[in-house]
């Protein structure tokens, strides 16, 4: 259809009325609820949270009686964030049933859905680089600490076991994590949109599910994001359906390219998108890359680093025995990947979580808790011969002297159990 028709074209009411309510909610989400992918973009948000956090707290307490303790994530599970989405989506009733009485002459809204596609698009693509890329560094789903390696599947959250899922494998991440980036970058252009889409749609089905059945405290977002999906794919509805239900021949999307009738505009507004399109996979990559540095993920094992079973451990001079019912006696001691992070298992299996400072130099090492950095306590080290440690020092009012056993991690089978092509020995068939 040429544009001049398409200028013209009658839109039915229900179609007019649709649009505003989600041009509306579309734009107040995106700007009211910054889900942390553009950089910097919390300095504008900081220009109308304060309002934003007052109005949905007032709310909360004046409509539903409900009390919030804090202004918490307005994109995750919370009662802030349920009462957030709920209060957008009011204003947009509103405000679309508002522009419905003050602007009944208009007969379309082509160029405003032409607006809202492309930021739709775009923050949608955003999303997707962001999301997949802290999947193929890993930072999403992190690889086992020994900590994990110890931790029981009884003890783990649901969002915990599938976190521990996901992270075993590497290769996993990286399919995953480049299906993602690879939408993003589809999204970006208009003549690949509909297929980064259609695969957008396919993977948030799965990404939703991951989320309600495992607990994912993001079920909102993820929502939100499928319903923006929907509304990019509703005008090519009848086509996907007829190409892959019925099987039918499908003509080519007709609409027009914006372009300006100033050459030298076009090229203003090309440069301006690939420089956005750079901007967001370099500081993105960047960014990521420095977070995993600091986070020790893919960089070299801080110093002690493993798990250390306790073979003897001495409180003011006297052996103490390994009785499961003692609560103050060591039974492991696991050094993290994460630099600067350790935590000792008691005898009955419960945490203990410290900050963790060797000083390999000096061989002493300085632990305190996160909470109370006041309470520290040193001690003196030393590693007799491989695998083993020995520590010496004050903890609260007594003196330890504590001899470890380093275990090999590769005795754990999540270690070890690699891909198999061929599982007959696994399966109990002779060969």
């Amino acid at each position: 259809m040429p544009q001049s028709d398409l200028a013209l074209t009658e839109w039915p009411f229900i179609k007019k009325q649709a649009f505003r309510f989600f041009f509306i909610f579309f734009i107040l989400y995106i700007v009211l609820t910054p889900n942390d992918i553009f950089r910097y973009s919390y300095v504008l948000h900081n220009i109308f949270k304060q309002p934003f956090t007052g109005l949905v707290i007032w709310f909360g307490e004046s409509i539903f009686h409900v009390a919030i303790s804090g202004p918490g994530n307005a994109t995750l599970d919370t009662t802030f964030g349920y009462l957030s989405i709920l209060f957008i989506f009011l204003l947009a009733l509103t405000g679309s049933t508002v522009w419905a009485v003050g602007d009944r002459k208009a007969s379309n809204y082509n160029k405003l859905y032409d607006v809202l596609v492309v930021v739709l698009r775009y923050y949608l693509a955003v999303t997707w680089i962001v999301y997949g890329s802290v999947k193929i560094i890993q930072l999403q789903f992190p690889p086992f600490t020994p900590a994990m390696l110890l931790q029981t599947y009884g003890n783990s959250s649901p969002r915990g076991l599938a976190w521990a899922f996901m992270g075993y494998s590497a290769g996993y991440n990286y399919f995953i994590g480049f299906t993602e980036y690879a939408i993003g970058l589809l999204l970006f252009f208009r003549r690949t949109s509909t297929l980064g889409n259609v695969m957008g749609l396919i993977t948030l089905a799965n990404v939703i599910a991951f989320n309600y059945c495992y607990d994912v405290h993001i079920k909102l977002l993820s929502s939100v994001l499928m319903v923006m999906t929907l509304f990019l794919l509703a005008k090519d509805s009848r086509r996907l359906i007829n190409f892959f239900l019925f099987n039918k021949t499908i003509q080519p999307e007709d609409t027009p390219t914006f372009r300006f009738k100033e050459k030298s505009k076009n090229t203003i507004l090309l440069t301006c998108k690939y420089g956005f399109i750079l901007y967001v996979v370099f500081f993105d990559l960047y960014g990521n890359f420095a977070r995993a540095k600091q986070e020790g993920i893919g960089i070299q094992k801080p110093p002690l680093y493993g798990i250390y079973n306790v073979k003897t451990f001495i409180r003011n001079k006297d052996t103490i025995k390994p009785l499961t019912t003692d609560t103050t006696r060591w039974n492991k001691l696991i050094v993290s990947s994460v630099p600067h992070n350790a935590s000792i298992m008691l005898m009955n299996d419960s945490m203990r979580y410290f900050v963790f400072n060797p000083d390999t130099v000096n061989k002493k090492i300085v632990m305190y808790a996160e909470k109370d950095t006041a309470d520290k306590y040193a001690f003196d080290y030393s590693l007799p011969k491989p695998g083993v440690l020995t520590i010496r020092g004050k903890w609260h009012k007594d003196s330890l002297e504590i001899d470890f056993q380093q275990y090999d991690l590769n005795k754990f089978p999540l270690n070890h159990n690699s891909f198999h092509w061929i599982i007959d020995h696994q399966a109990g068939i002779k060969r």
